[in-house]
Order: structure tokens, then sequence, then C-alpha cells
């Protein structure tokens, strides 16, 4: 791990309170420097210190609710000048039984997420140090730009993101629980990969969860479909072949009925999206469309892992089973006995694959009408569903929309780090530095610049830009070969290809070099 940010504010209090903006909101530990005086017969002065993520009226929110972090100690000062470091209490997680991931070494003692610092009942010269917390993290690694000053500045955002939630050394939910799980790993993980070519910590992430598996029965499949990004990003291929024996339990097979089609039993339930407000009326029955699209998935990806036959032809008997039972008046319903189609069953149905271009635009009608009726976590997909299926102007629309559920409204409210749920009247006991918030990150990249690796190690990628309304976008994607560039104007695209790799575009291969082409 870096400690690979150090921020210092210095200057003279001549008032009883100052308070102190570090920029951004990161994982680390405080210092201050202060000079105390020893009082005739009394002993030193006393000062409060406080450390914090939310502000209200100029100062740190001393009540922020939830696990919105506010730490404050008292401090008996020596005489002359020293050099204090702000003692954090030991995180206390919500379910004290499961195992969770601890501070670096490195860090010396607790850590804590924050961006603000107070000093109270103190004048005079003060130094004050912010020590953040990272992994390894090449900024400079990927850059997106375009014309829309909006998504620019979500980009930037959600790239933060990436970087700030990597204090622990795997993917962790932030600050409530600092425990790993498979679905925030799924956005956490290829964000990460957008952003920069550095893939230890997903390796320690899917390896962790062979031993920790959690509950819900889609996060269950999605560690194939981290087991296979991982592959196409970093081109591991020892790693995944490893793996394949514990991948083979993740497919939830022994959950499956007569029909093929898996439940939620014993060791799993099914999640469909978290918080459970966020689910647009989703009806559960005993066999729900949700985890059986992820299955679906997760069949699939593992066939392009193992290459057997035998994953491809489930896979189709799955599909089969899903549209034979589920697939109602040409929409998706949410389970067999039901006449529901939320949001969540028609973008899950086009996000994997289950729904066939026929049925595109009775979905695409579903998926217009709900805007953002889903959490964080299930933009994800929601995004990833709109450019399957054509909808680039409307997740465009969404990414750089207003209102609650929005990444503008998490801007707008103060937070630097991407939050666990869109607001907090959505889930009061959210946390403000959650990376399953900042699916952006790695949906501008694949999405709307439509860069995604087609076999291990970026050999072989994807290109197929989806830029709707906007008239210019610049990205760098990193990749282990190299940066691929891509560079559109007024509907010309310039692509540099790194040696080691080669794209597609619009089935032209293009060999390493510069190309230019025009997109209309």
């Amino acid at each position: 791990m870096n400690i690979s940010e150090i921020i210092e504010e210095s200057g003279l209090m001549t008032a009883s309170e100052t308070i102190i903006d570090f920029g951004k909101d990161a994982f680390g530990w405080l210092e201050v420097e202060l000079t105390g005086m020893i009082f005739f017969g009394k002993g030193g002065e006393e000062v409060e210190l406080a450390i914090g993520e939310v502000i209200r009226d100029g100062r740190i929110n001393r009540d922020p609710g939830g696990f919105r972090c506010f730490r404050k100690m008292n401090l008996i000062l020596r005489e002359g000048t020293h050099t204090y470091r702000f003692e954090i209490p030991p995180h206390v997680a919500p379910n004290p039984a499961l195992p969770k991931c601890y501070p670096p070494e490195e860090a010396g003692g607790e850590i804590a997420p924050f961006r603000y610092a107070e000093i109270r009942g103190y004048s005079g010269a003060f130094k004050a140090v912010r020590h953040a917390v990272f992994a390894p993290f090449d900024d400079n690694a990927a850059d997106f730009r375009c014309s829309d000053e909006r998504l620019n500045r979500i980009w930037e955002f959600c790239k933060y993101s990436i970087k700030a939630t990597t204090a622990f050394g795997m993917y962790v939910d932030g600050e409530r629980e600092r425990l790993p799980y498979e679905g925030d790993a799924y956005i956490n993980q290829l964000g990460h990969f957008c952003c920069d070519a550095d893939y230890d910590m997903a390796r320690r992430t899917i390896e962790y969860f062979f031993g920790h598996p959690t509950w819900p029965t889609e996060w269950r499949l999605i560690t194939v479909l981290l087991a296979r990004d991982y592959g196409l990003y970093s081109g591991d291929e020892e790693s995944i072949r490893r793996w394949m024996p514990e991948l083979k339990e993740k497919l939830l097979l022994n959950h499956a009925g007569t029909d093929l089609l898996i439940r939620g039993i014993q060791d799993v339930r099914d999640i469909v999206d978290w918080p459970v407000g966020e689910r647009d009326g989703y009806e559960f029955g005993e066999v729900n469309l949700v985890p059986n699209c992820y299955h679906y998935g997760a069949l699939l990806a593992m066939y392009e892992l193992s290459r057997e036959e035998w994953y491809l032809r489930r896979a189709a008997e799955v599909k089969q089973a899903i549209r034979g039972s589920m697939l109602k008046n040409g929409l998706f319903v949410d389970h067999p006995g039901s006449t529901h189609t939320s949001l969540h069953s028609a973008m899950f149905a086009i996000r994997f694959g289950v729904a066939d271009a026929a049925e595109y635009p009775a979905l695409v009608s579903v998926i217009r009408s709900r805007g953002m009726a889903c959490s964080v976590y299930g933009a994800q997909f929601l995004l990833e569903a709109c450019y399957r299926c054509g909808l680039a102007d409307h997740a465009l629309a969404l990414m750089v929309g207003g209102g609650l559920r929005s990444w503008r409204n998490m801007l707008d409210k103060g937070a630097t780090i991407t939050m666990e749920a869109w607001d907090d009247s959505l889930k009061p006991n959210q946390d403000w530095n959650h990376a399953w918030g900042a699916a952006p990150a790695n949906i501008i990249p694949r999405g709307l610049c439509g860069i995604r690796p087609l076999s291990p190690g970026f050999g072989m990628f994807d290109v197929n830009p989806q830029i709707a309304s906007l008239s210019s976008v610049s990205l760098r994607q990193p990749t282990k070969h190299g940066p691929i560039e891509l560079e559109i104007q007024n509907g010309r695209m310039e692509l540099a290809v790194p040696e080691g790799t080669r794209g597609i575009f619009r089935k032209q291969v293009l060999t390493p070099g510069k190309h230019c082409m025009n997109l209309c």
C-alpha cells in the first residue's frame, strides 16, 4: 500500500476555532502541529479536534447520521510546539460476526474517511496534515473528456471514487461494513480496470470470495463474471485455470429445479436490487426472473472461460426455460405467476441477452418510462442494457441528469466519493464512500466509448462508440500493453491501437498504430 497523498494546511488562528477543507474525502488520518503554554498551577490548554465528511452551515456536521463520518477528541497540549495524531477509535461494523478488512500496517493505526478537520479552543500558529491511504494508483493512466461538462465532472467524480476506496487492499463496500461483496466488486473492478492497468486488487478480491461468499443469489453467480472480466483485462489465464473448480460451484446448479431454473434456497436469497425500496415494485415468487438472467449470463461466462460445450448447451436450455415461463405478451414478467414487469425485469432481460431483438421495442418503452427507478447498483445494469439495445441517448441523459436519483445529486450534497445510495433519504444508514455507486467510471469507456476487451489481456478489443448527442469525445483506456487512445470530433474518429493488441471496428481489424475513420 502507498501513503500516496499528504495534504498540509497551515496558518495562524486568531479566533477560537477554524475549519480546514482538504478538498476531497479520503480514508486516512490527521496530524496537527500546535503550540501549548503551561498555565500556572493549571496544566496545559485543552483543545478539541474533529474530523468529518459532511459540512453544514460552514462547520462539520456533528450529527451526519448513518455511517457518514464524524469523530472528535479532546487534546491536552504539552508545553512547546508538538505534533499530535488524531486518535481514531476502532471501526465498528454493524455485524461484528462478519469478517472485515483492516487498515494497512503502513497507516500505523486506524483510519477513517474525512474531508474536513476542525480545531476548537486554540489560537496561534497551527499546521494540519492529512495522510490519505490509497493502493498504488496511476492518476494519469486513464482520462476522459467530452463536449458535456456535466459528464466530465461525473467521470472525475467516479474515477476518484475508484481510487479513494482502495485503502483496504480489496474492493470493500465502504465504511459501513468494510467488507467485500461480489455485487459491489463487479462495479468496482470494472471501474478500476478502466482507470488503471493494475489487477492485483481484483485477483485478491476474487480469491477472497471463494472462502467468504455472501448471501445474495445473484452475487454468487456474478463471481463467474468477475473472473471472466478479470481474465479479459489482465490476461492472467493461470489464475483462471486455478479457479475453475471453485467457479463451477458459483453457478448454483444445485439450486436448479427440474425446469432448470434456480431458486434462492438454503444459504442464498434473491436480492434483485438494494435497498429494497429501489426495486420498482418487483414481485417476488419462488422462481424469479432477475436471478435466472444472472444464471444464464454466468453459464455463458463459464463457457467463455472453459470452452466446454456443456455450459453453452445448458445456457441455451436455461434461456428457453426463462422465455417459456416468464415472457408474456412480449414483456418479461417478474416471476412465472406475475403479470408485472418491473424496470429490473426489462433491463436484466436485455443486459444478459435473455431478450431477443424482437422484444426490444416493448422493453425499451418500459425502460424509457421508468427513468432511474433503481439503486446505484442497479444503475450499472440499466446503463449496460441501454448500450446493448441502442438506447445511447437515454443512457447519456441518465448519467448527466438531475433529480433525487442522480450523480449530480450526490455532488450537490457535497460528496466527493460516490454514495452507497442516491440520497440519505433513500438509505438513512448509508455511507458516503461506496464505489458501487461509481458505474460511470466503467460505463463511459465500455458503453459510451465502446472500448471493451474481447480476448485475454486486450489481445483483441471491440470499438463501438455510442456517443449520442456529444460532439466530441476523448478517451484514454489503460491496458497492459499501453493505452488505447480514442478521439471523436464531429463524426470523425481517430484511434491509437497499442502494440500487442488489435481492434475490431465494424468487422474491420485495426492493427497497432493510428487509424482515422468516419463514424457516420
